[in-house]
């Protein structure tokens, strides 16, 4: 008798099977205030504010000038051509991706987060001159399908945004690490951190808040988001 239950069980998770993978695509529209920094020359970046009135340039500030860098109100310009940080401004279209484990509505495990944070903040203007990457990682949260779309996210993860450093041998690499948050249809990417590279020491932000896209509202499921 406990033979056949066993076999019966067995038999049942082989039809089963095991739990399929889902993918929802992830657009974040970043709020004027986001802001980048290099503290190692100085200076910083904000999506809103129009460097000598041209909408289209982002920067650069003096971080100096500012009693609390991350919450800024003098704006001091430094030197006079301006430059475009943020190329597409705050419409990070198509920037990563969402992996989790599930299929229909329910609330499911968030498995893996891709993201191209470097596509809409440029990386060339920092003290190394080169770009970066974007690697997400110790993620722990929750997506929830609620009539077919997507109703809320619940997630933190470390973000590590990567520069490429194998021009200053014996180094390959140099990262700056800190936050991803997603709650509801908000994200917050916060990362400030410093790096001694042999020469000094590199100090750099990311400080990126705004909504994300696809959030409520009816969805055309595709790609395996079905």
């Amino acid at each position: 008798m406990l033979f056949r239950r066993l076999a019966l069980s067995c038999a049942a998770l082989v039809l089963a099977g095991p739990l399929s993978a889902a993918t929802f695509p992830l657009t974040f529209n970043a709020d004027g205030s986001s802001r980048w920094y290099d503290f190692y020359l100085d200076e910083f970046a904000q999506i809103d504010r129009g460097f000598g009135g041209n909408q289209a340039l982002d920067g650069m500030y003096a971080i100096s000038a500012e009693a609390d860098p991350f919450n800024p109100t003098v704006y001091s310009q430094v030197g006079s051509d301006g430059v475009d940080i943020f190329p597409a401004e705050g419409a990070f279209a198509s920037v990563g991706s969402l992996t989790y484990t599930g299929t229909g509505n329910g609330t499911f495990p968030i498995t893996a987060i891709a993201l191209e944070i470097e596509r809409y903040v440029a990386g060339d203007y920092s003290a190394l001159g080169v770009g970066y990457t974007t690697q997400v990682s110790n993620i722990n949260g929750s997506i929830t399908i609620a009539n077919g779309a997507v109703s809320g996210i619940q997630m933190t993860a470390t973000i590590r945004f990567i520069y490429d450093a194998s021009f200053i041998p014996p180094l390959t690499t140099i990262p700056f690490e800190g936050s991803l948050e997603i709650t509801g249809n908000r994200f917050a990417i916060f990362v400030d951190d410093d790096y001694n590279f042999g020469h000094g020491t590199l100090h750099n932000a990311w400080d990126l808040v705004g909504s994300v896209a696809n959030i409520g509202g009816d969805l055309l499921f595709r790609h395996g988001f079905e």
